[in-house]
């Protein structure tokens, strides 16, 4: 019997993927941290960032807590706070879920909206002017620089993999938000004089997987150190959501979009190593993301190209009757055609061609540079 469901938190399952992996010489174990009472990860950190606050005396009874948040943070700490009878206001970008904005609503937490096109960092800066502009109201638990995070998997998460695993790992894959489960792992298995690798799955800039970030991004968290870790893999949004979606079908672990990035990574990982160990980290689960794209019914895409701007894959779906434009950059006359414009119009060919084999009405603009740069400058 536990005395609160704080001190459930912690000691989550491991357990064995079997039909999704690739190589037979290589165990893949998930480790389970939707199973912890607030439904993710988060709970450990938060935790630990509350129990800190008040040894140090910085969270007294007064205080509301304030924090950034995407969700799962702000979930942990709402059910924490409900216990100890501390205030919650959460800062959080508008596009987050909205089960994760219920379910904090409903643990008495106060939430404030940051705008949608600002992502994480926008929710940040908020969270930071309040409790700047405020101090004797809020207490900030500033989950992105406060060691707390870390420490609550250097003293928890690792120790537990450790000893499920009797040792035997040879890689831990984790997704990055505010880095804080990769480098208290990596601080852990580095200090036990481990050879187990920490593998950082991080998504491209402008991607669309909630709760994790691209270290690119405006704002980098203090406690995010890369040279503690053994690999950054990028991961775009496709892959992620499929993955998860194919732990669901397959697997019957019904795991969020973080869940299935870690998987994705884990998968290749699998397959350089071919003989070994690897732990994966499941922040939390699927039902949080019903109300996104995550497990929508999906669409038969017959056509999808590479956004190299934007680093992921995209469908290209022609819009009903409606003419489709294609516009090709063409050669200069001025110069010799180079391998360059043959590809690029091979591609072009071949795109047209099976438009209109799906009866699509296509406009195909070529341009020509019939002036070269010398005469266009002359002219100006």
């Amino acid at each position: 019997m536990y005395a609160s469901i704080i001190d459930s938190i912690g000691n989550t399952p491991l357990v064995k993927i079997q039909t999704i992996n690739p190589v037979p010489g290589v165990t893949i174990l998930a480790k389970l941290e939707y199973m912890n009472p607030g439904g993710s990860i988060k709970d450990r950190a938060a935790l630990y960032m509350i129990s800190q606050a008040e040894a140090d005396g910085e969270l007294t009874p007064e205080k509301t807590v304030i924090e950034a948040t995407s969700g799962n943070t702000g979930i942990g700490l709402a059910m924490i706070c409900a216990v100890k009878g501390y205030k919650l206001a959460l800062a959080m970008a508008e596009s987050a879920s909205e089960e994760r904005k219920k379910i904090l609503k409903a643990r008495g937490a106060r939430i404030i909206l940051t705008p949608r096109h600002l992502g994480s960092d926008g929710a940040i800066e908020e969270a930071y002017r309040l409790a700047r502009e405020y101090p004797d109201k809020y207490f900030l638990t500033d989950q992105y620089n406060n060691e707390a995070n870390w420490k609550a998997h250097y003293h928890t998460t690792g120790p537990e993999i450790m000893a499920q695993t009797n040792g035997q790992i040879d890689a831990v894959v984790a997704t990055v938000g505010t880095s804080g489960t990769l480098m208290g792992l990596a601080r852990y298995f580095k200090d036990q004089n481990h050879r187990a690798r920490v593998i950082c799955a991080e998504p491209y800039l402008g991607h669309g997987i909630q709760g994790l970030k691209n270290m690119k991004e405006s704002y980098t968290p203090e406690i995010f150190d890369k040279t503690l870790l053994g690999e950054i893999v990028h991961i775009d949004d496709e892959t992620a959501f499929e993955t998860a979606r194919q732990l669901a079908a397959k697997e019957g672990l019904f795991v969020g979009m973080s869940s299935g990035a870690a998987m994705a990574v884990a998968l290749e990982q699998a397959k350089r190593l071919q003989n070994g160990v690897i732990v994966v980290i499941f922040p939390d689960s699927g039902e949080r993301y019903l109300s996104t794209e995550l497990f929508s019914v999906k669409k038969n895409i017959h056509l999808t190209v590479y956004n190299s701007l934007g680093g992921k894959k995209e469908p290209l779906n022609p819009q009903g009757d409606k003419e489709f434009g294609v516009y090709t950059c063409g050669p200069t006359v001025h110069r010799r055609l180079d391998i360059t414009h043959f590809r690029r119009h091979a591609f072009t060919d071949l795109l047209i061609r099976y438009l209109e084999y799906q009866n699509v009405k296509v406009r195909h603009i070529v341009n020509i540079t019939d002036y070269d740069d010398k005469t266009i400058e002359g002219a100006r």
